[in-house]
């Protein structure tokens, strides 16, 4: 190459229009392409910060807005070539493609909006809210809906919690969850909530004199009565049964009363010692249920009786000794007043008294304590577990989805009588009707351990089960006497819950299975608790998804690459057959 060559000839050097317009065009060519790919860059990048990066979700939107606009003046920039991309042979293709895909999309976004209004409203069509989780934990119970539809006033619900970090944050969101659910199942009064964050508004929480967050405040709105319910550490920080105790307080629901009896050696209930024989736990778990739960000798509870304060529930929790004849008297007067009576028995323990006084309503108390080789929990053959799979836990609304129990040391419980012998009224009702609720294996007997004697069935001295180690009295009279009369013409009546085993409602073991579920539940059918409702917290099933690393691997980057892949090369394919 020469340099004549190299050198501009005179007429390349002139001024030429038709040249700069060549050029002008071509850098806008080049500046169009550079905004088309700025725009969608935007968006995509913004896309992503808006859904990965939500601390600055706010910064996302900003690109995505910017993106937008890049995209909008690229068509006015070249409004030909998007009439000529739009009504061009490809571009009806593209466009009623377009049509199709806009048109759906608009259709779903129109029937989620119409769905998400739908549930917002009080009295949404129930098929609009369907819980297929296996415990049920997005739905209230039957009797929480009944508590709701029994309010009388306005109720608000003001939660105390903050939502700066995600755990707060997804606590709050199980929270509304769960009021949405009482407010959508409010028809008769209006039940609303609000969240108070007291780090930004520490006064408020001062006004309603809460100190402990997370909490929230249950308010009648006409009577301004409230009630504090302070939250819990972990995922359920509030349960639903949690808000109804709230709701039956702040409505003056009466509460009925629980007496512990003492002065026999019972059990303690104000010993919260985690590892005692004490039942403190038991207490509290009444308490939160709404009941005034107290301890009171007999004499004390003879006073009660004389005023006509009549406790719905007495427990006898354990006595050891000197059950008296007064006492026995005492407990009975209750009884026929319209009291019902909850028995704890102590295996090779229980006085002499208690055993005589369950013996007026046909019940005998075992002798010894029972062991089970079929089902126990290792290593001790005498801590029975009965599980409703083997047949050992009957139906009944005590012990209502009951899967196992667990009872430390248990002596059973019989009936003293055949049926046929018991006697009946002119309509056919026996004085006294028994009904076991659990049982022991085939492979059961009772062994008095204070002998000292191996750990082995004698046919000789041991009685050879199964067992029953829960019973339910329902009687009218005691065996050899009448049935009496109230004022009101109809038969007195008492009902009797005598549970074989002390410890399974101990500080130690209540925790365990459905233990203390057993006990409030007895309270609770004792009581004809119809008002003061126990609803269970509920369990979340786990169900985890155990991998290998491989398989971890697999799945990671499938999701990640082998759709996007395949839709890219489906893509290329049918651009290739088009072309």
């Amino acid at each position: 190459m020469n340099n004549k060559e190299k050198r501009p000839s005179i007429e390349s050097t002139k001024f030429n229009f038709s040249r700069l317009a060549f050029s002008i065009k071509q850098n806008i060519r080049s500046v169009k392409q550079g905004v088309l790919l700025s725009g969608l860059l935007s968006i995509v990048l913004g896309f992503i910060i808006w859904i990965f990066l939500r601390d600055i979700s706010q910064i996302g939107l900003w690109f995505i807005l910017v993106g937008l606009i890049l995209l909008i003046l690229l068509g006015l920039l070249a409004w030909r070539s998007m009439l000529f991309f739009l009504f061009g042979r490809r571009g009806r293709y593209g466009l009623n493609s377009s049509i199709i895909f806009l048109t759906s999309l608009g259709l779903i976004i129109v029937i989620n909006s119409l769905l998400y209004w739908l549930v917002s409203q009080p009295n949404q069509p129930e098929w609009l809210r369907v819980d297929t989780t296996a415990t049920k934990q997005f739905i209230l119970e039957d009797q929480a809906i009944k508590v709701i539809a029994n309010l009388k006033e306005d109720v608000k619900i003001t939660v105390f919690i903050a939502t700066n970090t995600p755990e707060k944050a997804a606590g709050w969101r199980s929270i509304e969850d769960l009021l949405l659910e009482f407010k959508r199942r409010s028809k008769k009064v209006d039940l609303s909530y609000e969240r108070i964050d007291p780090e930004l508004d520490p006064n408020s929480a001062v006004k309603y004199g809460v100190n402990y967050f997370p909490s929230l405040v249950i308010e009648a709105i006409d009577s301004r009565r409230s009630q504090i319910i302070k939250g819990r550490q972990g995922t359920t920080i509030f349960s639903e049964q949690d808000i109804i105790t709230g709701l039956l307080i702040v409505s003056q629901i009466k509460q009925k009363k629980v007496i512990f009896l003492t002065g026999h050696g019972e059990r303690d209930i104000t010993d919260f010692d985690q590892n005692s024989k004490g039942m403190g736990l038991i207490y509290s778990d009444l308490m939160t249920q709404n009941y005034k739960v107290l301890s009171a000798t007999s004499q004390e509870l003879a006073i009660l009786l004389s005023e006509e304060n009549i406790p719905a529930v007495v427990v006898i929790a354990g006595a050891e000794k000197g059950f008296t004849i007064q006492d026995s008297a005492i407990i009975s007067e209750y009884l026929w007043l319209g009291g019902s009576l909850l028995v704890l028995i102590e295996p090779e323990l229980t006085p002499e008294g208690i055993k005589t006084f369950l013996y007026k309503f046909g019940l005998a108390v075992g002798e010894g304590t029972i062991f089970d080789m079929a089902s126990f929990v290792a290593p001790k053959p005498s801590y029975l577990q009965l599980k409703k799979t083997n047949g050992q836990i009957l139906p009944h609304e005590i012990t209502k989805d009951f899967d196992v129990l667990y009872l430390p040391g248990s002596t059973y419980i019989g009936s003293a009588y055949s049926p046929d012998t018991i006697p009946i009224t002119e309509n056919g009702e026996p004085f006294v009707k028994h009904v076991p609720l659990a049982f022991t294996t085939l492979e059961s007997w009772a062994q008095n351990t204070q002998e000292n004697e191996p750990i082995k069935y004698n046919s000789e001295s041991d009685a050879l089960g199964p067992f029953p180690t829960i019973m339910l009295i329902e009687a009218i009279s005691e065996i050899g006497k009448s049935p009496k009369e109230k004022p009101d013409g109809t038969l007195a009546q008492t009902a009797i819950v005598v549970i074989g085993d002390t410890d399974f409602a101990s500080n130690k073991y209540s925790s365990s299975a459905k233990n203390a579920d057993l006990f409030v539940n007895s309270i609770n059918w004792l009581a004809k608790d119809y008002e003061l409702i126990t609803i269970r917290p509920k369990t979340a099933a786990f169900r985890e998804l155990v991998l290998t690393k491989s398989e971890r691997d697999f799945i990671r980057w499938s999701g990640w690459l082998l759709m996007p892949i395949s839709v890219g090369i489906a893509g290329m394919v049918s651009w290739w057959r088009r072309r």
